[in-house]
Order: C-alpha cells, then sequence, then structure tokens
C-alpha cells in the first residue's frame, strides 16, 4: 500500500509540474517536438515568414519545420508548432489573437489554437504551396492564396470550412489583404494584375496591372492599398478615387514584402536588394535605410506598439530593429537590437568525429559548425562565410578539412587549435559534386566537361583526370579502404576507378546516352568492406552492387520518388537511405549478399518536412544523424529497430521516471499513443507507471 501512495504521488507531481509549466522551462529546445524515435534535433529550420502577435506579447516565425513562437520581450523560445509532415510558409494571426494559422508548402491550411498551442485544424484544398494569408478583420473569415496556382480561396473561421473560389487571376497568387471594412479582399498575383474582390458577391474589378506583385497591405484606415512589385518601387493607390496617390522609389530591385505601422504613418518595404526602407506615408519621404540582409527580404512586421519591426531575409535569419533608433539620422549601418535563433539553410555536409563525440554540419549559408554529441548542443561556429555554402567536411585526426563555395572553391581545414588554413583555392571553380578521400589526403571534383579531377591536398598538385561518363556527374563517393572511387550521374551508370592508378575498373549498369527519361544516379554508399555499393537516382529503386564482379545483387523499393542520400552503419548490419519526401528507411545489411529476394525495410523514420539531403552513422553504429534541406539535423538513436520495448520511450534501455516525464509532457499529441486511441493521455502515462523497472 505505501508503495502505491508513492507512486499515485509521483504521478501526481509529474502530472502538476508538467501540464502548468511553459515548455520553455529549461530552454532545450532540442527535445521540443521531436517526430516519434527521434532522439535531438539540431537547428530551428530556415524562417520564412514573421507576424506580431495582435496583443504585442509573441512573435511567429513560421518556417521549413513549423511556426517558431517567441516571447517579444525576453525573444526567448517558447513553443514550436509542428506536425512533422510540411513547411509552414506564411502565418497570420486572427484579430483576436486566438487563431494563429499556417499556410502548407503542400497546399494545407492548419490552424493553431494559441491558448493551448494545440493544431485545431487541418484543410487542404490549394494543389500548391500557400505563400499568403490574411484574416478578416472581425476574424470570421480567413483567405489564403497559393503560389503558381491563379485562384483566390476563402474559408469560415469559426468551423474551418472551405467557402468559395475566387478566380479572374492567370498565374500564381502571391499576396492576399483584407480592407478594414472586411467587405474588399485585394489580390496580387504573378499575371501583374491586383485585383479588389467583393466578399459578398465574389464579383472584382482589376485596379491595375504592372509587373509581378509580390506584397499587398492596406493602410489602417481602409484609404490607402500598398503594393510592391518588380517595379522596384512601392505604389500607393488611393481607393477612394482609384487612383495611384503616390511612388516610393528608391530600392534597386524587386519590391519583396511591406507592411504599415499601426497608427499608419509609416511603411516599411522590404527588397530583394536586401534592404528595408521606411517611409513616412503622408509626404512620401524616406526616413531610414537599413541594409538588413545579405540577400533579399522575405518578410517585413510591425509590432503593435510600432516600436520594433521584425525582418526575415534569404540569408536565413529573423531580425528585430529598434524603430526609434531608425528614425535617428545616418542609420544605413545600424544593427538590428536582436537576431532570434541561428536559422541554417539546406545541410550539406554531415561527418561524426572518430570517436563519435562530436558533428560536424554544413550549410547553405556557408557556416560551419561544431556540435558536442554527448550534450547535444552546438559547441561553436567554425567557419562563416555567408555569400559561399560548405559543399563537404570530415574529419582528421588534428582538425576538420571542408570545402566552401563562392566565385571559387576554397578548400579549408579547421585546426582543433582554432585555426583555419587555407590549402587550395581553385581559379576555375569545381561543379557541385566533391569529395574528399577517407584519409583527407586526396580531393575527387568534377569539372563542366564531365571529368573527374583527382588532386594531393598535401601538395597541391592535379594528380589525374578520370574520363569516362557522358552526362553530368552529380555523386561521387571513396571507398571506406581508399582503393576505390565510384562516380555516378545524368547517364544513369555507375563508373568504378582505380584511385591509385587512376584506371577505369568498371561499369555498373548500362549507359544512356539519349535525351529523355533517364534514372539519373544521385547518391552512392558503399558498405564497410568495400565489396557492396549502393546506388539510387530519380525514380527511387536503390540498386545493389557487387564491386568485384559488377553484378546487381538486389533492387530495393521502398521509397516513393527521388531518393538523395544513402549510408551503411560502420558494424555493416543496417543500411539508410533518405527520401526527397522527407523519410528515411532502415534495411537489414546483412541480408543484402546472401540471397537475391528484395528485402524489405525493417524500419521506417518520419520526421524531416523536405529532401533528406545527408545520412551519416556513428562510429558505434547507434545513432544515426540525417542532414536535410529543411535546414535541420535529426538524431535518430538505435540498437535495433525491432527491439524497442514499447514502455521504454526514450529508448535509453530502462522503463523509468524519464519515460513518465516524456509521455505527460506529450499530453495531447498523436505520440507516443501507447494504448491506441489515438491521443497521449492519463490512460498511456498509466500503462508506462505499470512497467517502471523493466
Amino acid at each position: 500500500m505505501p508503495k502505491k501512495r508513492l507512486l499515485f504521488s509521483m504521478l501526481l507531481l509529474l502530472l502538476t509540474s508538467v501540464l502548468f509549466v511553459r515548455p520553455n522551462f529549461a530552454q532545450d529546445t532540442t527535445q521540443w517536438h521531436l517526430p516519434e524515435s527521434a532522439s535531438t534535433r539540431l537547428g530551428r529550420g530556415t524562417p520564412v515568414d514573421v507576424q506580431f502577435s495582435p496583443d504585442g506579447t509573441q512573435i511567429a516565425v513560421a518556417g521549413t519545420i513549423g511556426i517558431w513562437l517567441y516571447d517579444a520581450q525576453t525573444y526567448q523560445a517558447i513553443d514550436l508548432l509542428t506536425d512533422h509532415t510540411r513547411s509552414i510558409l506564411s502565418c497570420a494571426y486572427s484579430p483576436d489573437g486566438t487563431i494563429l494559422a499556417g499556410g502548407g508548402a503542400d497546399g494545407s491550411l492548419l490552424l493553431w489554437d494559441t491558448t493551448t498551442q494545440q493544431l485545431r485544424a487541418t484543410r487542404k484544398q490549394h494543389k500548391r504551396e500557400i505563400v499568403t494569408l490574411a484574416f478578416s478583420p472581425d476574424g470570421s473569415m480567413l483567405a489564403t492564396g497559393a503560389d503558381y496556382e491563379n485562384i483566390v480561396q476563402l474559408w469560415d473561421v469559426a468551423d474551418a470550412q472551405y467557402r468559395m473560389t475566387f478566380t479572374g487571376h492567370t498565374e500564381g497568387v502571391r499576396a492576399v489583404a483584407f480592407s478594414q471594412d472586411g467587405n474588399t479582399l485585394a489580390s496580387g498575383s504573378r499575371d501583374g494584375s491586383v485585383r479588389l474582390w467583393d466578399i459578398s458577391t465574389g464579383e472584382h474589378r482589376v485596379l491595375l496591372t504592372t509587373a509581378s506583385v509580390n506584397a499587398l497591405a492596406f493602410s489602417p484606415d481602409g484609404s490607402t492599398l500598398a503594393i510592391g512589385s518588380q517595379t522596384n518601387a512601392v505604389q500607393l493607390w488611393d481607393l477612394r478615387t482609384n487612383q495611384r496617390r503616390d511612388n516610393f522609389t528608391g530600392h534597386t530591385s524587386t519590391i519583396s514584402a511591406v507592411a504599415f505601422s499601426t497608427e499608419g504613418t509609416r511603411l516599411a518595404s522590404g527588397s530583394t536588394d536586401g534592404t528595408i526602407r521606411l517611409w513616412h506615408t503622408g509626404t512620401g519621404q524616406p526616413q531610414a535605410i537599413i541594409a538588413a540582409h545579405t540577400f533579399y527580404v522575405r518578410s517585413v512586421a510591425f509590432s503593435t506598439d510600432g516600436r520594433t519591426l521584425a525582418s526575415i531575409g534569404d540569408d536565413n535569419t529573423t531580425r528585430l530593429w529598434d524603430t526609434d533608433l531608425l528614425l535617428m539620422p545616418s542609420t544605413v549601418d545600424i544593427q538590428p537590437k536582436i537576431t532570434l535563433h541561428p536559422h541554417a539553410s539546406s545541410i550539406f555536409a554531415v561527418a561524426f568525429s572518430t570517436d563519435g563525440k562530436a558533428l560536424v554540419s554544413g550549410d547553405g549559408d556557408g557556416v560551419l559548425r561544431l556540435w558536442r554529441t554527448e550534450a547535444v548542443q552546438e559547441q561553436e561556429t567554425l567557419f562563416t562565410e555567408h555569400s559561399s555554402w560548405i559543399r563537404a567536411a570530415a574529419f582528421l585526426q588534428d582538425g576538420i578539412i571542408f570545402i566552401s563555395k563562392s566565385n571559387n572553391d576554397t578548400v579549408h581545414f579547421w585546426r582543433s587549435t582554432g585555426e583555419t588554413q587555407t590549402l587550395f583555392t581553385s581559379q576555375d571553380p569545381f561543379s557541385t559534386t566533391i569529395m574528399f578521400s577517407p584519409d583527407g589526403k586526396t580531393l575527387a571534383h568534377t569539372d563542366s566537361n564531365d571529368a573527374i579531377l583527382l588532386w594531393d591536398l598535401t601538395t597541391g598538385q592535379h594528380l589525374t583526370t578520370l574520363e569516362g561518363h557522358i552526362h553530368w556527374i552529380f555523386e561521387l563517393v571513396f571507398s571506406p579502404d581508399g582503393k576505390t572511387l565510384a562516380s555516378g550521374g545524368g547517364d544513369s551508370a555507375v563508373l568504378l576507378w582505380d584511385v591509385h592508378t587512376g584506371q577505369h575498373r568498371a561499369t555498373l549498369g548500362k549507359q544512356e546516352s539519349a535525351r529523355g527519361r533517364r534514372d539519373d544516379v544521385y547518391a552512392l554508399a558503399f558498405s564497410p568492406d568495400s565489396r557492396t555499393l549502393a546506388s539510387s537516382g530519380v525514380y527511387g529503386p536503390i540498386q545493389l552492387w557487387d564491386t568485384d564482379t559488377a553484378q546487381r545483387l538486389s533492387t530495393l523499393r521502398g521509397h516513393t520518388g527521388e531518393v538523395d542520400a544513402l549510408a551503411f552503419s560502420p558494424d555493416g548490419e543496417t543500411f539508410a537511405s533518405g527520401g526527397a519526401d522527407g523519410t528515411i528507411l532502415l534495411w537489414d545489411a546483412t541480408a543484402f549478399r546472401t540471397n537475391n529476394v528484395q528485402p524489405s525495410p525493417i524500419g521506417t523514420l518520419k520526421g524531416h518536412t523536405m529532401d533528406v539531403t545527408k545520412l551519416a552513422f556513428s562510429p558505434n553504429s547507434e545513432m544515426l544523424a540525417s542532414g536535410s534541406r529543411d535546414g535541420t539535423i535529426l538524431f535518430w538513436e538505435f540498437t535495433s529497430p525491432l527491439a524497442q520495448i514499447p514502455w521504454d520511450i526514450n529508448e535509453d534501455g530502462l522503463v523509468n521516471i524519464l519515460d513518465l516525464t516524456l509521455v505527460a509532457s506529450r499530453f495531447g499529441q498523436k505520440t507516443p499513443d501507447l494504448n491506441g486511441d489515438g491521443i497521449v493521455n492519463i490512460l498511456d502515462l498509466t500503462l508506462v507507471a505499470q512497467h517502471i523497472g523493466e
């Protein structure tokens, strides 16, 4: 009896702490709302859109893995709204702040309850990505527009039901906005037109025809519509007279974002020239010019009190600006008051250290980062070159070797002492295909003539040129023993080369010279013993080859489309493949050479919202790191996908208080639903409690 009372008390205390403490109590965002089976998330994805809540207490940043919520006073992350299946390309708060809408990359509309942070509804009418959202002033309706889709859709918010479709545009809709009285909806399209729709009748009139329209904003009093397009000027239209009121000129490139301040006296415009300009709406005079982002500005938004301006740029940063400082003279070089978390773009390089205690990653922002896998946190940023991207990285005995691409391709070496040395710079930039040998002494890359060049990185000397492909080469990989180089590309075949002699050893498959449908090779991976090679391409099936006999061993089918990443575990027991749909399949690699029967996957890992670009196993084969175009790296820990105890939620080998905590923290979600009733609740917690100690 005392033991039962103690267990009940523990459960009560645990429930109280989980249900009434904010999810940022430890600020360990690497553990927030992880997909099932993932142990850690590195990075927060790529930001696309930013909005302030109506009461000014929160900032919503929509991006490739969901919507991050930030406290507008402390700037700390407080939650992540995600369903692990889609990127969110636009977001909008309802006027009363109770609902946050997100536009999905797959055409889905998602509605979250801002009080509970629970997903309230998911609806899909669009076939393409929803890039613009707008609530009516009374919050009863929601308008959505999808890029590359020439319609505007209207939704009833109360029951989250589709209401009607407005047709008239001839190309994709890039912007929608409601008038202050809610009677008119404005839409802007790639077709260059701005159309004004009567909500009650569905009829519309064309306000103007101009270059492709990217952004719209009504003034708070509803009298003026600001239009951002490829004309490089912000156009202001007086809706009472249907006449152009003003042109704000100064940007040197396309206007990509516009926003009025709450009181309507200021307008912010963002451009593909990387700058933000503040304008006085009465006089049309520029008040500030901000060199805000390295690349184009995706989104701008004013806080409710008008004292903060938020912006997102194509350099994948979210920045907050003090508007009081912006109104002071000489504001061109002003710095943001804060940059919300360091976002990352597509992950192109992932590698474990030989002891498995560190991971290096490189992304499309030209940032090389070192992560401690034991503490699961970023240790330091090793290299930053914002005009480039990291194409390859590998650990050596005394540092990390990596390649950055800008105008020229440069091979760098980061020593453990913190020094970065340039080893080699090419005046004739490499193609996108490049690879280091296992010992880091040889570099293989392709050129524009479909040839492969080998370089000695110790001396910087060109070793040899390998010729044999008849179309672009998309992938290179060295065998673990360093003796063989495999190459694959647009001619559907894989070629094997002797690294020492430069001789062509074998051709796997048939080279296709004709244009048209070909199974281009996008990914390659050798088994640890170098005897088996896996290849995959644009149409999905994975081919297994015997590198000694050049014969096909088997074909793996399971992905529904393109497969871009392959990896064998160092112990040779597991093989992983990553697809363009964000799914990772696990295969029993011990069966690859024992029979000619197509094996089935032994496990499926879902959590990325975009293409899986890189896969890497830890040296002990117990962890898999996956990098994605969604800008995150996920860690998946396992010994065997079939060996997990159902009640051991965190997979540490024992059912204990940590599993109880994890279940309780996911109340109301779909996983881990242990009793199969469709939702995580007290019943699942009770099941885990019954197995404590197993």
